[in-house]
């Protein structure tokens, strides 16, 4: 397999900042959502984040995504 065919450039313009006009204060953070999946219903729905520990039982794994464009 040649892995020059997945080279390529990444330019400023392809890259948003570090910290975004958008979440550039706290009331982003409080507005933030999430979405929950009630598989025995098959239904989903989007909740505001700070309900986050109303779907939290025992045993379960949370998994934070904290990426960046490297």
């Amino acid at each position: 397999m040649l892995t020059e065919k997945y080279d390529f450039r990444i330019t400023d313009q392809m890259t948003i900042p570090l910290r975004p006009h958008w979440i550039a204060n706290d009331s982003y953070r409080e507005k933030c959502k999430m979405l929950v999946l009630n598989r025995s219903k098959g239904e989903i729905h989007k909740v505001d984040f700070s309900k986050v520990t109303d779907y939290i039982k025992e045993g379960d794994v949370i998994c934070f995504n904290d990426s960046t464009i490297i």
